[in-house]
């Protein structure tokens, strides 16, 4: 297959690809990868209700996938998307914001359905990107170098292929028959749809989003908490490099590598930040249950983890408190305690925890 950066990449071969991956270093980083998941789906489950991680976890993952596409914002600013309103918030923010719904979204598709499919991938984007949603139907789409402009990349072109890649894509997605480990699957899957490029805008954060929801849907995590983008984001060059060399020479060992070694370190870090939360999570309980019995409730410490910042009005909608002076009478208290601190927003107050805070981070 001889290929042409400079031509729509037509030819781009149906899943799976011809490849044999019994190869050793690939199943031993295999196997190590595999080791460091399950001890990041072993920590989550060892909280309560570990549902409320998904929310506050999203947050870092958000900022760093939008910067891989240079979308530059901070996790702070990124927080602040929980208390101000729509028309206050950036450009950047509002992209971080989508990215966390878009995953949250199709998390939901599936826990409803069992399944992914085009129509799914189209959701999770339009989602991503309200103004550009949809399948690719101009024509003329290049990928180049930033800098020198050198176009490295045509994507396939036409609307009638998009969509038969999509669907042999979605057909591989949705197929555990074969004996391929999911997380080699994933990495080749990541690759071929970032070449296939179905949309407009969005392509590769909705690609990383399609990573963390394959791993849930393959049973491999129950909650979408593992986010490959720090790797990528300290490896930019590699992972760009990577995908090149895949299209150009059918060069899948490496970046199957390359997409282990993200798992991994993005596994054992991510473990890290639950083990800090559930510590932090029991901390709070016992000194809440301790010093505050008269409000302590497990539902108001799991609350002081499901979000960055609190509200009087969403502590009463969460926790089913009746008059706004009861929530501000909690906050009070917590804040007497030393876990929450308050800031000034408009002509009112929004609550935080310094410690969560920095495990977000």
């Amino acid at each position: 297959m001889n290929f042409n950066p400079n031509k729509p990449f037509n030819e781009l071969p149906f899943l799976p690809p011809k490849f044999n991956f019994d190869d050793i270093e690939i199943l031993k980083k295999v196997n190590r990868a595999n080791i460091a998941l399950s001890k990041l789906s072993g920590e989550a489950k060892s909280i309560p209700n570990r549902e409320v991680l998904i929310e506050p976890l999203t947050f870092r993952e958000a900022v760093a996938s939008s910067e891989i596409e240079n979308i530059h914002t901070t996790v702070d600013e990124s927080f602040q998307d929980t208390y101000i309103t729509e028309e206050e918030l950036k450009k950047e923010q509002k992209e971080t914001k989508n990215y966390r719904k878009a995953l949250l979204t199709g998390y939901e598709l599936i826990k409803k359905n069992g399944f992914l499919n085009t129509n799914s991938f189209i959701e999770i984007q339009s989602v991503l990107e309200p103004d550009k949603p949809g399948i690719r139907k101009i024509t003329g789409t290049k990928i180049q170098n930033n800098s020198t402009k050198e176009i490295l990349f045509t994507p396939p072109e036409g609307e009638v292929l998009l969509r038969n890649l999509l669907k042999n894509y979605e057909d591989y997605f949705n197929d555990f028959s074969d004996e391929i480990d999911p997380l080699v699957k994933m990495a080749v899957m990541h690759y071929q749809f970032e070449a296939i490029h179905p949309f407009v805008d969005g392509n590769g954060r909705t690609g990383r989003i399609l990573m963390v929801l394959y791993l849930c849907l393959s049973k491999r995590l129950d909650l979408p908490i593992l986010f490959i983008s720090g790797y990528i984001n300290q490896k930019k060059n590699d992972y760009y490099k990577l995908l090149r060399k895949v299209t150009a020479k059918q060069n899948w060992k490496d970046w199957i590598i390359y997409i282990l070694d993200a798992v991994e370190t993005q596994s054992t870090n991510t473990t890290d930040s639950v083990t800090g939360i559930r510590d932090l999570m029991k901390k709070y309980r016992e000194d809440i249950q301790k010093k505050l019995p008269k409000i302590y409730t497990a539902e108001l410490v799991e609350y002081l983890f499901s979000y960055p910042f609190y509200s009087q009005k969403s502590m009463q909608q969460k926790l089913e408190i009746a008059s706004r002076k009861t929530a501000s009478k909690y906050f009070s208290e917590l804040k007497l305690l030393g876990i929450i601190e308050e800031k000034k927003y408009k002509n009112d107050k929004v609550y935080y925890c310094p410690e969560f805070h920095k495990l977000l981070k």
